[in-house]
């Protein structure tokens, strides 16, 4: 029955995903004939053909992969400092507040701001990393504090009463809080993450890669090609996004 039901939501939620892009590309189809001008809003049709041109170009795979390593690298060093901190000051005050000035700076700072300082630190190639990495770690931090801090009050004095070790503690109790809580902000920074990356890329240039592909369009007043790696880029972060839900789910 839950199957079924289950079946029954996933039909509906992709039926109403597609009546959605079928809206959507009406409305572009719309506005690019009143405007009528493709350099200012290129037609569905022209973005289609440059998409299909980036695609075959031979450098395209490459600048693809190039980029998910960055976006992913950055993603999983965020991951792996934002857990270990927020563990930290989730179980202790003194650390979270010795902790807070890092976290507000790192939320607080421009994201244009970060890319600059960035390429003048860092070689063209690791800029975009780093920059991945400032813009999600306060995510994962805060997401990590707030799932220790809401574990149940009840279970940790049971816990308390039958002297359990810190490790099952930590394996029983506290992991599967935090897990909650970090999938929600891993879902909700994923496709942030890869615009920022490519963003980067833009202004630090590194050789084959798709914020560089974005830059040479804009170069050749080429506002379809622009279109076509955006829709690519859109692409790339809901594949990213559904393989974390796949994941999620095992």
């Amino acid at each position: 029955m839950k199957a079924s039901i289950s079946k029954t939501k996933g039909e509906k939620e992709l039926l109403y995903t597609i009546l959605s892009v079928i809206i959507l590309l009406i409305l572009w189809k719309i506005a690019s004939i009143i405007v009528d001008k493709e350099i200012l809003i290129p037609s569905p049709e022209t973005t289609l053909n440059e998409t299909i041109k980036i695609i075959k170009s031979p450098d395209f795979i490459l600048a693809v992969i190039n980029t998910l390593k960055r976006a992913l690298t950055g993603f999983i060093l965020a991951l792996g400092v934002g857990i270990s901190l927020g563990m930290m000051g989730g179980f202790s005050k003194s650390i979270y507040y010795l902790l807070r000035p890092l976290v507000l700076i790192s939320k607080a700072v421009p994201t244009m701001a970060m890319i600059l300082l960035a390429i003048i630190w860092l070689e063209s190639e690791k800029a975009p990393i780093l920059v991945g990495f400032v813009v999600i770690f306060p995510v994962i931090y805060e997401n990590t504090v707030q799932g220790i801090r809401n574990v149940d009050v009840k279970l940790v004095e049971m816990m308390n009463i039958y002297n359990v070790n810190k490790i099952d503690r930590l394996k029983d109790l506290y992991l599967p809080s935090i897990r909650s809580y970090l999938y929600g902000g891993m879902s909700a920074t994923m496709g942030l993450n890869l615009k920022i990356v490519i963003a980067a890329e833009v202004l630090s240039q590194p050789r084959i890669s798709m914020g560089t592909g974005l830059l040479i369009e804009k170069a050749y007043l080429n506002t379809a090609g622009v279109f076509a790696w955006a829709l690519i880029t859109i692409f790339l972060a809901g594949l990213l996004e559904q393989t974390l839900k796949i994941f999620k789910r095992n």
